[in-house]
């Protein structure tokens, strides 16, 4: 073995910057292959942890602005909204289904699919899909089903048939 890598220290190589959660302040060292808040769960994109060092020590790394983040509500029959999901710029899919929205249906919530539509935010821009529930998915009256990611923008979302919908979704920008 060369006397190089006798007394070389693996551990600084690998050095992973502290940062702030844009979500909760919570401070933790960054890990690329699981970029997630360990305390809310928030998904921290890798551009916000770029280390900022200094001559004496790391410093922990100012996130300049948050990802855009969408709420989506559940709308129940007599107009109250609930919030069901929050979608997360450049963070996990968001999948809701019959587990998730059965306590909203306004009317026979078996006609919801278990895997109903999927949300996604990326570029500033949220994203709606279904890929193929059994009763379909309408955004502003238009079925949605099997087009791949529709761009929507606080339009109002209804489960099922437009005529007699199962439930309703809007959602909102924060």
């Amino acid at each position: 073995m060369s006397s190089a890598l006798k007394y070389l220290n693996f551990d600084s190589l690998f050095l992973m910057p502290k940062v702030r959660c844009f979500n909760c302040g919570a401070e933790f060292e960054y890990d690329p292959n699981n970029p997630y808040c360990p305390v809310c769960g928030a998904a921290i994109p890798p551009t916000f942890a770029q280390p900022q060092q200094t001559a004496q020590s790391p410093s922990l790394t100012s996130v300049a602005h948050r990802p855009l983040r969408f709420v989506i509500y559940a709308v129940r029959k007599d107009g109250a909204r609930e919030k069901v999901a929050e979608v997360v710029e450049s963070g996990p899919e968001v999948v809701l289904g019959r587990r998730e929205l059965a306590a909203y249906a306004w009317r026979d919530p078996d006609t919801i699919s278990r895997v109903h539509v999927k949300f996604r935010a990326s570029n500033g821009k949220l994203f709606i899909r279904d890929d193929g529930s059994t009763n379909g998915t309408y955004v502003d009256g238009e079925d949605i089903r099997g087009r791949g990611d529709v761009e929507i923008d606080q339009k109002e979302i209804l489960l099922c048939n437009p005529a007699n919908p199962v439930g309703k979704l809007v959602v909102e920008r924060l």
